[in-house]
């Protein structure tokens, strides 16, 4: 049972990278000649990485990648949001995600956590297939159908720069069924939007047909049949909204203007409460019941002598049911740089550190595991970027059996 709760674990533990939604469309629209009111966009992303010191195997290496199809579909496409009446507000999102490779990195190296943002069960799944009202000028926005609770919740831009699952997630949220990307779900969300109070967000998702929708294409979900539901509440504010300059484009070391590339200041604040149970004696052994969470994030600007650009965040959940929540503490903290380099100034420099505690019910006699993230994002251009990184391993596992490990790898990524 505990292989079965890794197992869970570590899928519920993907990244939000280019994951939760429809990608942006990129060139392929333009090759296609398709209508303004059509988004269709092919986001591949790839992250070969391996052992360098440490862990069960040091060896180990593995090959993972994703290719993720979204169609976007709505008359407000192209038009200027002033410009909107009622139905260009609305829009039809699809999105089909296929995962192949070798998800097995984790488990050679003796980690309890996948090292890797991408991985998840091998095949093709449906992430996507909602209708949406955007916001636009207005104050409310709304979505209904199946979809992942990330990026509506539990998600803060500033964790999109890493690759590590514990960093690039969903506050790596780990209660098993909870609908996190590439599990979708039935669900409706509602949002209020004030541009002094900020925004507050409901969600409720259905949990009965996850598991069902999760194979409907073939892929083996790695999970027996759940039942219950999921909801969330979450505050988020720009606490520095009158600071235009922070949202506006960077003037260069040698007078240039270049994109901004790290996010808006930001405070999140939010709660979770899950319901779930599952068939047979898995639902002692994954914490079936009422499990409820806390969590907040902070993205901040500060002024360094390094870099164009600086970002410092915190992000942290508490499970207050920790006999029933596998992983019922997680804390984080990072730095965003951009233009460390002088001829680099649309690359970002990222650091980033996690502590994950573990249930002393559902996996006695395991403590914690931690990790360390050094990478370096190169904007090669807006197809393609490249992302070479070094995690440290901390207590892998959990159990103070298993060596810190060092690895390394490369996550490339493809907008077409």
């Amino acid at each position: 049972m505990q292989r079965l709760l890794t197992r869970l674990l570590a899928t519920s533990s993907i990244g939000l990278l280019n994951l939760c939604c429809p990608a942006q469309a990129g060139p392929i629209q333009t090759l296609l000649g398709l209508p303004e009111w059509v988004d269709f966009s092919v986001d591949y992303t790839t992250e070969p990485m391996g052992g360098l010191l440490g862990g069960e195997n040091p060896s180990a290496a593995t090959w993972f990648q994703q290719t993720v199809v979204g169609l976007t579909i709505g008359s407000g496409l192209g038009k200027d949001t002033s410009n909107w009446r009622e139905i260009d507000h609305w829009q039809v999102n699809l999105e089909l995600t296929n995962a192949a490779g070798d998800p097995d990195l984790a488990t050679e190296l003796g980690s309890f956590f996948n090292p890797q943002t991408v991985v998840n069960p091998v095949g093709t799944w449906i992430t996507q297939a909602s209708v949406s009202r955007n916001q636009g000028d207005g104050w409310w926005s709304a979505q209904a159908g199946l979809m992942s609770i990330g990026p509506q919740f539990l998600t803060a831009p500033a964790l999109d720069n890493y690759t590590n699952a514990t960093l690039n997630n969903t506050l790596n949220v780990a209660i098993p069924g909870v609908p996190i990307n590439p599990f979708v779900a039935p669900g409706i969300t509602v949002a209020a939007h004030s541009s002094s109070l900020g925004d507050l967000r409901y969600g409720y998702y259905n949990l009965d047909s996850e598991t069902a929708i999760a194979a409907s294409l073939g892929v083996d979900p790695g999970q027996p049949d759940v039942r219950g539901s999921v909801q969330v509440l979450e505050w988020s504010l720009n606490p520095l909204a009158h600071r235009k300059e922070l949202l506006a484009p960077i003037e260069g070391r040698d007078g240039t203007t270049v994109a901004r590339q790290l996010p808006a200041p930001l405070l999140q604040l939010g709660g979770m409460l899950s319901n779930t149970a599952w068939p047979g004696s898995a639902g002692t052994e994954l914490g079936e019941g009422l499990n409820r969470i806390v969590y907040g994030t902070i993205t901040w600007p500060v002024t360094l002598p390094i870099g164009i650009d600086n970002r410092l965040w915190l992000a942290g959940n508490l499970g207050l049911d920790p006999a029933k929540n596998p992983v019922p503490s997680f804390a984080a903290g990072g730095w965003l740089s951009q233009g460390v380099l002088p001829n680099r100034p649309d690359d970002v420099l990222a650091l980033g550190i996690t502590r994950n505690s573990f249930s002393p019910t559902l996996n006695p006699g395991l403590t914690y595991e931690g990790v360390i993230e050094l990478n370096y994002s190169i904007n090669i251009s807006e197809v393609v970027q490249v992302q070479p990184l070094m995690q440290w391993l901390i207590n892998p596992s959990g159990s103070g059996t298993v060596p810190g490990s060092w690895i390394g790898g490369v996550q490339v990524n493809l907008n077409l």
